[in-house]
């Protein structure tokens, strides 16, 4: 049956051409296609609608629009020039296919006349008439909607509801206001928001208008589940969230749901098909409430304690689930069955992104002793801790290597008072130089990373000093006044600094001492490195003394998970080989 509210026969040709170029225009416009409607001012070639590649702009399709209502028979047969004229100029353009539209049927005889036309060119001639187009309309119903405006609109001037055409600015504005009203009016307990999304999709919200609303007029639904075998994690989310609540939604698709019925008042009873259901937290956004995490042993002593905050909470009818965000950026989900012989259970996650590395310390800690402890206390806003009993988890892995960074980091920031907050990327030249730079505050010398070197002008004065490093049998001690380093945007300054080698080689050495001896040294460069590819022992003077230290005693690195300078070993002077009783703090 034919439902179009658009009479062809009598559209005027402005119309008519209007609703037409409209309809190919949409439809054509699709799957690596575009249709465009040519202005014909300046005469259209035999094209008011062509159709092209979108990729090549390869001419597909030319169409022809031709008001003729009565047709192009009888008393109307002159119009046939016309059309022969149209076709012949659209031949002009190589069209593979040409199609005449107009608002009427064609006659068999109509079709064989146009069709004899093409004078044999090779081009498929075919014909869109009202038959055709109601198809279209059918498949694009806003352009038909919007063609026929003008009769509903005065339809609605005449019971004086001109706004529900919605042509005017406010109009819109005027038809919601008056259909929240009505809403509003439908029930004394609940009312009705309702929103249309871009993609067509509906969605409304009931909202208690009075707090015995779910008690005087209860809403609710019944739906029937049915789950694949290749649901199996979707059903295991669904079956916790209706035992403990769902802080994220679980979206259940239609696929899984066999019936849903909404059951309550008239207004809102009513089955429905093709049903996706969105299970997740209802009612107003979450409250915070401070909370504080104990890890306690068996006799109930602290080992360990952080403080934060609730940031979700889902009840469902076993029990509760809810979320916080702890010191030192731990988060936690808890998962607490009301019936006391029922296993809970607690995940944890951290992000240490911006945090302090005295806070990262302490809750790494709290995360180990989580770990072991069979006793966790929860108290929320400072009422009487709740004791919950755990089977101790196997220890998650420990990364030392991070841990013992940390470690170093908060040495720095305790001695030089600032706050190093963990960056997005850290490698392993920022865990060395935060040993180093603990190991300089401390009082002890260790490895420079760089074998580098040291470089002067001379003056031209010899003294034994000069002569023993030429003759490559001395130790250098190198001082630095000042020394800093950029760290975690932090600029961490210590008063100077001694670069220390027993066996200093200078580059160049015999060219240097015949320089001296031909009186021609003045100017010269000298660099000094140390031997055998050795490190440079580094320390702070003033730490060292500071720490009671009469030697200078090379200690390693000792970073889990990383090796040491690979010249470490070989220093005649450090931690792990001391048969030389080292140098003097020089």
């Amino acid at each position: 049956m034919n439902q179009s509210r658009i009479n062809w026969s009598t559209l005027d040709e402005s119309t008519f051409n209007a609703l037409v170029e409209s309809l190919l225009v949409r439809e054509f416009t699709s799957d690596g296609q575009v249709a465009m409607a040519i202005d014909g001012r300046g005469g259209d070639g035999g094209i008011d609608v062509d159709v092209r590649s979108r990729r090549t702009d390869e001419l597909l399709r030319i169409y022809q629009l031709k008001h003729f209502p009565e047709g192009f028979s009888g008393g109307f047969v002159n119009r046939r020039t016309q059309i022969k004229r149209s076709l012949l100029e659209a031949l002009k353009h190589n069209p593979p296919a040409w199609t005449l539209v107009v608002p009427r049927n064609v006659t068999a005889k109509e079709r064989q006349a146009v069709r004899a036309m093409r004078k044999g060119y090779d081009v498929r001639v075919s014909f869109l008439g009202p038959a055709e187009m109601d198809g279209l309309l059918a498949k694009h119903p806003d352009i038909e909607e919007r063609f026929t405006m003008d009769r509903s609109l005065e339809l609605l001037r005449a019971v004086h509801r001109e706004e529900a055409a919605l042509e005017r600015p406010g109009d819109l504005r005027s038809e919601v206001a008056r259909m929240s009203d009505r809403l509003h009016g439908r029930s004394e307990y609940w009312g009705t928001s309702f929103a249309m999304e871009p993609d067509g999709s509906y969605l409304e919200t009931y909202f208690p208008k009075r707090a015995d609303a779910p008690d005087r007029e209860p809403l609710g639904a019944n739906f029937t589940l049915q789950f694949t075998p290749d649901d199996g994690h979707l059903k295991a989310r669904w079956e916790s969230a209706m035992k403990f609540g769902a802080i994220e939604p679980v979206v259940l698709p239609t696929h899984v749901i066999r019936h849903f019925e909404k059951t309550g008042p008239d207004w809102f009873r009513e089955v429905l098909d093709d049903v996706e259901v969105h299970f997740g937290p209802a009612g107003e956004a979450h409250e915070p409430r401070s909370i504080r995490v104990e890890a306690r042993d068996a006799s109930g002593r602290i080992l360990a304690a952080v403080r934060g905050r609730t940031t979700a909470l889902a009840h469902g009818y076993g029990g509760y689930t809810f979320d916080a965000k702890l010191e030192g950026g731990i988060t936690q989900r808890w998962t607490l069955p009301l019936d006391r012989n029922e296993s809970g259970a607690i995940t944890f996650s951290a992000d240490f992104l911006g945090f302090r590395a005295r806070e990262i310390r302490r809750a790494l800690r709290f995360i180990e002793e989580t770990h072991q402890a069979p006793i966790i206390a929860l108290t929320f806003d400072g009422m009487p801790p709740i004791l919950l009993n755990f089977d101790a988890p196997e220890a998650a892995g420990r990364d030392d290597t991070f841990t013992s960074f940390i470690n170093d980091v908060c040495t720095l920031e305790d001695y030089f008072e600032v706050d190093l907050r963990l960056p997005s990327n850290i490698d392993s030249t920022d865990l060395i130089w935060a040993r180093i730079m603990r190991r300089l505050v401390e009082g002890s010398a260790t490895a420079h990373p760089r074998n580098g070197t040291f470089g002067g002008i001379l003056d031209g004065t010899s003294d034994p000093g000069i002569e023993g490093l030429l003759a490559g049998d001395r130790a250098a001690v190198i001082r630095q006044s000042g020394f800093g380093i950029e760290f975690f945007g932090e600029l961490l300054e210590i008063d100077g600094l001694a670069y220390y080698t027993h066996h200093a080689l200078v580059d160049d050495a015999e060219s240097l001492r015949q320089a001296f001896v031909d009186d021609t040294a003045e100017g010269k460069t000298i660099t000094v490195r140390p031997a055998d590819g050795l490190p440079w022992v580094i320390y702070s003077p003033t730490h060292i003394e500071r720490a009671g230290h009469t030697t200078v005693l090379a200690q390693p690195w000792g970073i889990p998970g990383l090796p040491e300078h690979p010249g470490f070993a070989r220093l005649p002077n450090h931690v792990r080989s001391q048969e030389s009783a080292g140098p003097q703090t020089p």
